[in-house]
Formats: C-alpha cells, sequence, structure tokens
C-alpha cells in the first residue's frame, strides 16, 4: 500500500475534524518554516519570537493529537451506537468502522511529531546573533 493511498483514506475519514486538523498542520508547517528563515536566512534573529513560535508548535501539535483523539472517541460512539440499533452486523463491517475512527487519531500523531521534531531541531540550534549583540557580549 503506497503513500498516497493511506493519505486518501486517512483524509476520507477524519469527519467533522478534517478542515480544522489540516489547518493546524499548515500552520505547524508554516511556523517550521519561519523558524528555519528565522535561524538560517535572516541576520538578526528576534530570540523573543523564536521562542514564541516553538512554544506555538509543542502546543498545536498537542492540540492537533487530542483534537484527534476526540474524533477517534466520537467515531467508536457513535459506530457503537449503529451496531447496537442493527439486528445483525457483519464483523468486517465493524472492523472496517473501527479501523476508520483511527484516521483523526493518526494525524493528530503525524502533526504531533512534526511539531515536536521541528521543536527539538530548533531549540538545540545555537541562535544567531545580530551584529548589534556581538559588539556588546
Amino acid at each position: 500500500m503506497n503513500f498516497s493511498l493511506i493519505a486518501a483514506f486517512i483524509f476520507q475519514h477524519l469527519g467533522p475534524f478534517k478542515f480544522p486538523m489540516f489547518l493546524i498542520l499548515i500552520i505547524v508547517l508554516a511556523l517550521i518554516v519561519m523558524l528555519f528563515f528565522e535561524s538560517f536566512v535572516r541576520k538578526g534573529s528576534n530570540v523573543e519570537r523564536r521562542k514564541q513560535a516553538m512554544n506555538a508548535l509543542l502546543v498545536l501539535g498537542s492540540m492537533n493529537l487530542a483534537v484527534g483523539m476526540l474524533g477517534q472517541i466520537m467515531g467508536i460512539w457513535y459506530a457503537l451506537a449503529a451496531i447496537l440499533e442493527a439486528d445483525d452486523i457483519s464483523p468486517a463491517i465493524v472492523t472496517e468502522g473501527l479501523r476508520a475512527s483511527f484516521g483523526t487519531t493518526y494525524f493528530g500523531f503525524i502533526t504531533f511529531f512534526i511539531a515536536v521534531i521541528g521543536w527539538l531541531i530548533f531549540n538545540y540550534l545555537p541562535v544567531r546573533k545580530t551584529a548589534d549583540e556581538n559588539k556588546t557580549g
């Protein structure tokens, strides 16, 4: 099974959390790009802005993980309610429903890992000082 099929399956089963979770992922990726430019491209680095961006990485990654778990709990809740209402249900249908409920948690973990890896990288990179800071310190 290739990556595009897995991504399509996950995207299909994110339900109402699809767009908020993708928005958070895009913000996390944008923060990582901003931190990259702040660390390697810009001449002077704003240390306070860098700390705020790194904290935002952790908060947004954790938030997407929590939203993913909430999505899974809601998916299982509704699946169990449907199973109770059905008279005869195939184990294959139950298994497929449970597998689909893991999509949000899986996506939340992916976002969380991206955010944590970004945080780890930029937390342990040395901060570039401006020319004025080099003269005074």
